[in-house]
């Protein structure tokens, strides 16, 4: 039997492990151990690792959580030396995992950042598994974070977390995660009390766990079905579904899910006041957790049976509970050293894994990756967007230039900044003033038509140039004789970190952006990715700069130009102030708005009112009507929001569908009573919605709040107090409104 053969074997073998993993954990671990075995007789390393990984999800499910601990650590090494991204994303989410229900929050999350950094490089990295993406680890590791602040009871938090990874998981159809995310997100509304909405979206988790048969949370999922049931006083349906939780085959479901759907029967029972029956529940859920030694919840089972029996007068059970409960407090103690003592362990092992990574890394430069952390993505996405609307909102170059420069010194260090201008038709370079150290000063024009340099080199290629070290690496640019040439220019003569980036719009080059340091190896990937990301924008800021250069040129020469483009100016204010569907104000201009209103009203102790409106149910609408449809609702909406004779107001598009309206000079009965006209107004465009849950047409919820403004409360408080009341107007049934004084 030759080792192709074996291979195709054991891929066969894997294969069928991985399709199982999620519904039959006993059955992965034959036949990873299978392929382990076929694997280790022909020293196919691969095929061992990926067999250990396989049997470590596995024996985690089971709740042998030492077995898959030291399963992983035989693997993560190979994968790391490999990089496999989508194993080794999957093993440090797994440990992220193990350790949150090992009660170590700090080390989990530690484990999810590092999840995180890998789950960035997969789409482009080296894969095991073709079928592995960024976006299917991120979010599974987001809604792993999110179950983390659960435990934390950081309800809000959590909710953040989970609805991010809830809606990347819903543009695949919940196939990601096998409907996990929905399970997720569900018991959160539960913990926030959102008891309807729980119910729904356990009953989704259900059908779409059955649909990708993943059924290893069943008991989760009933649990959470019997959970809501109870809190909606719908007691046949809860004794229906606790029954079926607990009394899943126990290969279906991890035992700590078991454990916890018989506690909360428990708890259900003695809500009831069935005694005897909840303490039959509470003498099961312990000899489960005697069966997988889990220790500190006998020792709390236990506890409570002792307490219960005391009140019937049952000393002898009462004894032997407590007997049991010290035992176990004892044992539990006892684990939780071990644990400090295997979590040492695993420390030093992960400083030896990050210690084999880094060689690697420094030996082999084609491999080497700098990774950010998620927060670092996060940060990266939001400064682009928030620098990217500042610089192509100004049309003065030199605002331009400060704006780049100051953003850009606030996450690298930055010795010498500017932005050349290319005269194509002159072959030179116009230089705006030049930041060097601090200090702005003019740099002459340069002729670049045969004169060799970096920035003649970045024009003619059209590419990014980066240099860490200018003494070793300008002979890939530029020749000695000019590089010497350079050197004597008094700017750059103390700089070693170069980088050019040629600014780019519709495929022309107009100029040249240059970032240097004094330091070598000043540019990371996160670096160049920030500023290949702010060129794009500098190039659209000072290309629209450059035109609008041009046309006051234009506008000078005749009057009729200068009335042509003054009607343009104010289109375009128009546009920049104003949603281009409903035709009322942006949110743009709603901030400016209020922060006017707001300085007012502090000045001469008015008070305001903020009306924040959501359309019921629009998301149904837009699905099943189609997104015309839903845009002309927008539209409709707006126009009756817009044309209301209740005195002076300010209406706004907040965002999706959802509206403001400010009112001034306002108390909160007036407000009330404001939104109440609106929702009668709104009757009148009488536009149908069957696919709303609580009526036939379109329906409004409302959150109000009035306040007198002062220097101890902000705008933004404000606006989430009233967002808080919208909140809780949708919570109670929808179409209402809720209403309070800040």
């Amino acid at each position: 039997m030759n080792d192709g053969y074996m291979r195709r074997e054991i891929k066969a073998l894997l294969e069928k492990a991985n399709s199982l993993k999620n519904s039959d954990s006993q059955r992965t671990i034959e036949l990873s151990n299978d392929a382990l075995l076929l694997s280790e007789k022909i020293g196919y390393k691969l095929g061992e690792k990926v067999a250990n990984l396989y049997m470590a999800y596995s024996y985690y499910c089971i709740g042998n959580d030492e077995k898959a601990l030291e399963l992983i650590f035989i693997s993560l090494h190979y994968f790391i030396e490999e990089r496999f991204c989508d194993l080794i994303w999957w093993e440090y989410n797994l440990l992220g995992i193990i350790f949150s229900e090992l009660g170590d929050i700090e080390k989990s999350m530690s484990f999810y950042d590092k999840a995180q950094i890998v789950a960035i490089e997969i789409d482009l990295g080296k894969r095991y598994d073709n079928s592995a993406t960024s976006k299917k680890s991120i979010m599974l590791t987001l809604n792993n974070i999110a179950e983390n602040y659960k435990l934390l009871n950081e309800y809000k938090e959590a909710l953040s977390y989970s609805e991010s990874a809830y809606a990347i998981d819903s543009l695949s159809d919940y196939s990601l995660s096998s409907g996990v995310t929905i399970l997720s997100l569900g018991e959160i509304y539960y913990l926030l009390e959102d008891y309807e909405k729980a119910n729904i979206l356990s009953y989704k988790a259900l059908k779409y766990m059955k649909r990708y048969n993943y059924t290893i949370a069943d008991a989760d999922i009933y649990k959470l079905l019997a959970q809501t049931s109870w809190k909606k006083r719908d007691y046949a349906k809860a004794d229906e579904y606790f029954y079926i939780a607990i009394n899943l085959n126990e290969k279906e479901a991890i035992p700590s899910y078991k454990i916890d759907a018989l506690l909360s029967y428990y708890e259900y029972m003695m809500d009831r006041k069935k005694i005897k029956k909840a303490i039959d529940i509470l003498i099961d859920a312990c000899n489960v957790s005697i069966k997988y030694k889990q220790h500190e919840k006998v020792s709390e089972i236990s506890m409570r049976l002792s307490i219960l029996y005391e009140k019937s007068g049952e000393y002898e059970s009462s004894f032997r509970y407590m007997k049991l409960h010290y035992k176990c407090e004892k044992k539990h103690t006892e684990d939780y050293k071990k644990n400090i003592i295997q979590s040492l362990n695993m420390k030093k092992k992960m400083l030896e894994i990050e210690k084999e990574n880094n060689r690697i890394i420094e030996k082999n430069e084609n491999l080497k990756v700098e990774s950010q952390s998620l927060q670092m993505l996060v940060e990266k996405i939001s400064i682009i967007s928030e620098l990217g609307q500042k610089i192509t909102s100004t049309l003065n170059e030199h605002s331009i230039l400060d704006i780049l420069y100051s953003s850009i010194k606030d996450f690298m260090d930055l010795s010498y900044f500017c932005i050349g201008l290319y005269d194509e038709n002159n072959s030179m370079i116009n230089y705006l003033d030049a930041i060097i150290f601090g200090k702005k000063e003019n740099i002459p024009a340069l002729l670049i038509s045969n004169k060799p340099s970096f920035t003649k080199k970045c024009i003619d290629s059209g590419e990014l140039i980066i240099i860490n070290d200018v003494s070793k690496e300008f002979p890939r640019y530029i020749n000695e004789g000019a590089f010497n040439n350079q050197l004597k220019l008094n700017y750059n003569s103390e700089l070693n970190s170069l980088m050019f980036c040629p600014l780019i719009v519709n495929a022309k080059i107009i100029g040249v952006m240059s970032i240097q340091s004094k330091g070598k190896n000043a540019f990371t990937p996160y670096h160049i990715e920030m500023v290949k990301a702010l060129s794009s924008y500098a190039a659209i800021a000072i290309n629209n700069s450059i035109k609008s250069m041009e046309l006051e040129m234009e506008v000078i020469k005749t009057k009729g130009i200068q009335i042509e483009l003054e009607k343009v100016n104010k289109i375009l204010l128009s546009l920049s102030e104003n949603d281009s569907l409903t035709g009322i104000p942006n949110r743009r201009k709603f901030d400016i708005y209020i922060n006017d209103v707001w300085e007012s009203s502090i000045r001469e102790g008015n008070s305001l009112s903020l009306l924040i409106i959501d359309i019921d149910y629009f998301k149904e609408y837009n699905d099943n009507f189609g997104h015309l449809e839903g845009d002309n609702c927008l539209a409709r909406v707006a126009s009756i929001l817009a044309n209301l004779n209740n005195g002076p107001y300010f209406v706004a598009r907040f965002g999706g569908d959802e509206f403001v309206i400010l009112l001034p000079e306002s108390s909160i009965d007036y407000a009330i009573k404001f939104g109440e006209d609106l929702r009668i107004k709104l009757k009148t465009l009488n536009i149908r919605h069957k696919f709303s849950e609580i009526s036939d047409r379109i329906t409004l919820s409302i959150g109000i709040s009035s306040v007198f403004p002062n220097e101890n409360i902000t705008i933004n408080q404000f606006i989430r107090k009233v967002d808080n009341e919208l909140y809780i107007a949708k919570r109670n049934g929808r179409n209402r409104i809720s209403a309070d004084i800040y």
